[in-house]
């Protein structure tokens, strides 16, 4: 475990179940990535996840969040979180109560004089800053002129204050062939960690946003994803690649890959337990009060996929009795939890989201990879459009059914305010 005094950061191998809630105050928005999960609700203007939910609201997910999941930090998202009106009354609840806030952000508006300064002031930690690509490539995938000009300006800001900030890049096909210049722009202004993100499209992302010409095929993000691991790691900066086939990885870089089953182990990512219950419709929509909360375990998913509107209305319509059985769920998953395990039931459920969320895909060469029963496989999505030949079959290592096999090895950096935790 290394430390670095300056930058207030622990650098550990340790792998713990992750504490980090998140929650989307709404679908309100100034850019327009065609990449966005949720750019069909961004659009319309009349869709119920659309318009910010209010600080009351917001207010009571996150106490939510603290006290009935126990979660110790929050990425606090949109829509664009940075134009959320209350947004530094958000971040000082949170501090209040103990959940240490990060934004995931666009950076348009943060270059602004005195902006940063401002959160810093509120008790922001960090910023995860969405950076899809460089100069005209990435304004053309965010749908906005002069994006890029911007967030570099806010980036470079962020720099100046030593504000710690983190990078998200989602591997669109635009962007693919300069990944390991968007790796130049981390190690120039410092970023803690780089999460490349596979472009996996689904739930609102409809047949017209998956084109040949948006969308990279696995095999063609492999070369240019592995010189820019190779840059970052050789700088220091902590590498994440989400949702991407172990067999796409080079043998020393699979310790940065993560699928959903190593995914509740990265302390950057969410809580499964608490996701869950942030992802339902009643906890994304502007109006209407938060649900009771749920644990992981049994009718946990009867609940969640339930239509917003019918777990709303039954609750409120009988209370007492809607209550009562929210009551019975929260006993019988923690029974579960203490009799299966609880990272057993946090697999469970990574593989529940895999199989039945995103309908991952295993190709013919998955059959003999020794690696097969830790991998999601191929995007239900990606696999519908491309198949999945492009599997291949791991055979280097010994079968394995341990998820942390390779990500135990990655040093992960945990900022100080974490440290209690995560170490």
């Amino acid at each position: 475990m290394q430390q670095s005094a300056d930058m207030e950061i622990v650098r550990t191998r340790r792998r713990v179940l992750s504490k980090r809630g998140v929650m989307w105050l709404g679908q309100t928005c100034n850019q327009r990535c065609y990449f966005c999960y949720f750019i069909d609700r961004i659009v319309d203007h009349d869709h119920p996840q659309h318009a910010f939910m209010s600080l009351e609201k917001a207010k009571r997910i996150t106490t939510t969040l603290r006290r009935f999941y126990g979660n110790r930090s929050i990425d606090i998202q949109g829509g664009e979180p940075t134009i959320y009106k209350d947004i530094f009354e958000l971040i000082r609840h949170c501090r209040d109560i103990g959940l240490i806030p990060t934004l995931i952000t666009n950076g348009l508006v943060l270059n602004r004089p005195g902006l940063l300064e401002q959160y810093r002031a509120a008790g922001l930690r960090d910023f995860l800053v969405s950076l899809h690509g460089i100069g005209e490539i990435h304004d053309e995938v965010v749908g906005v002129k002069g994006a890029y000009e911007k967030i570099i300006s806010s980036i470079g800001r962020m720099r100046d204050l030593k504000f710690p900030f983190r990078f998200n890049c989602t591997m669109s096909k635009p962007v693919v062939p300069i990944i390991p210049q968007v790796a130049e722009k981390a190690i120039e202004f410092g970023a803690l960690a780089v999460n490349f993100i596979a472009f996996n499209p689904f739930s609102d992302q409809n047949a017209g946003h998956r084109r040949a010409d948006t969308v990279a095929r696995y095999s063609e993000i492999k070369t240019q994803l592995t010189l820019a691991i190779d840059m970052l790691e050789a700088a220091g900066i902590e590498v994440n690649v989400r949702y991407l086939p172990l067999c796409m990885a080079e043998q020393r870089h699979r310790k940065n890959f993560y699928n959903f089953q190593q995914l509740s182990y990265d302390v950057h990512e969410w809580d499964y337990q608490s996701w869950l219950w942030t992802m339902m419709s009643t906890q994304m929509m502007n109006e209407g009060n938060p649900m009771p909360p749920m644990k992981l375990g049994v009718g946990c998913r009867r609940i969640y996929g339930s239509p917003a509107h019918m777990v709303r209305d039954h609750y409120e319509r009988k209370p007492v009795i809607q209550g009562a059985k929210f009551k019975i769920q929260h006993v019988l998953g923690t029974l579960q939890q203490l009799i299966a395990g609880k990272e057993a039931m946090y697999r469970a459920e990574a593989r529940e989201r895999a199989a039945k969320d995103c309908g991952y895909k295993y190709g013919d060469a998955c059959a003999c990879c020794n690696l097969r029963s830790i991998c999601d496989g191929f995007h239900g999505d990606y696999a519908q459009f491309f198949g999945a030949g492009e599997a291949v079959s791991v055979t280097d290592v010994p079968y394995t059914e341990d998820p942390l096999t390779f990500v135990r090895e990655q040093e992960k950096v945990v900022l100080a305010e974490d440290r209690e935790w995560a170490l």
